[in-house]
């Protein structure tokens, strides 16, 4: 079947409608977002799933955002073909230089060390060298989550705000615990793309397997939501929803190119 000519309008008002998920994301990382420095937004794929580690069934039968309910949690995981799935679909997608995506291979440590009050400081070093990386030591604090289930996929999805707060000295003593990282790294307009494998060292045979998206400068992100804001309130598409749904577009078609 060929296109209609002329084409079709697309409503009768001639326009699409406010796609509503990223309205809602975008409303929500710009509220929660506000007044902050520092800030971490990235969306990490993996299942909601119940106490007993099955997948949360709701009776929806499309991408839906959720309110976690008592026993739900999330596992920013994946198997191992599903990892190894998106890892062959991302690098073709390098190939095509049309894109412009561009990638490299990190391997690194990260240590963690408790300290008075209660927080974690995380000191990232490269695991070739032992170096400490730039901008490697920083306390971590989460803002919020907002989660996605994707009924007609094996993966769902959870956007998250945190603030990383960076540090200049290295904390005293010894970590309480590290982890080693043999990331994939790719990046491509305003995102990255990291597809992870994580090992512990209480179980270096089992790596989990890890997919997160993150938007590469956060502030201009909210700078770009402050200028929206009069076309926003008039129910009009901007360029800081735009690039809200860039970002979900990019989570969805590599949750549709994983491989259980």
């Amino acid at each position: 079947m060929s296109w209609p000519q002329p084409p079709l309008d697309r409503s009768i008002v001639g326009w699409d409608p406010l796609d509503e998920i990223s309205v809602k994301v975008g409303e929500w990382i710009a509220e929660l977002g506000r007044d902050r420095e520092n800030l971490e937004i990235e969306a990490k794929v993996g299942r909601i799933v119940e106490r007993d580690g099955s997948r949360v069934q709701l009776p929806v039968m499309s991408e839906t955002i959720v309110q976690m309910q008592p026993g739900w949690r999330f596992e920013s995981t994946m198997s191992e073909s599903q990892h190894r799935s998106i890892n062959n679909f991302l690098n073709r997608a390098v190939e095509d230089r049309k894109r412009g995506i561009k990638y490299e291979r990190q391997n690194e440590i990260d240590y963690f060390y408790r300290q008075e009050g209660g927080a974690s400081v995380r000191v990232t070093r490269d695991a070739g060298t032992m170096q400490v990386k730039e901008g490697g030591i920083v306390i971590k604090r989460r803002i919020a989550d907002l989660n996605v289930i994707c009924p007609n996929h094996d993966l769902d999805y959870r956007i998250s705000i945190n603030v990383e707060q960076p540090m200049s000295e290295l904390p005293v003593g010894e970590p309480d615990r590290h982890r080693e990282k043999n990331r994939l790294h790719y990046t491509h307009q305003r995102l990255c793309i990291d597809l992870t494998q994580v090992h512990m060292p209480d179980n270096p045979k089992q790596p989990s397997n890890e997919l997160e998206l993150e938007f590469r400068d956060a502030t201009q992100l909210l700078r770009d939501a402050l200028e929206s804001g009069p076309a926003a309130a008039k129910n009009e598409w901007t360029p800081y929803y735009d690039q809200i749904l860039i970002m979900l577009n990019n989570v969805r078609i590599l949750i549709r190119n994983s491989v259980h």
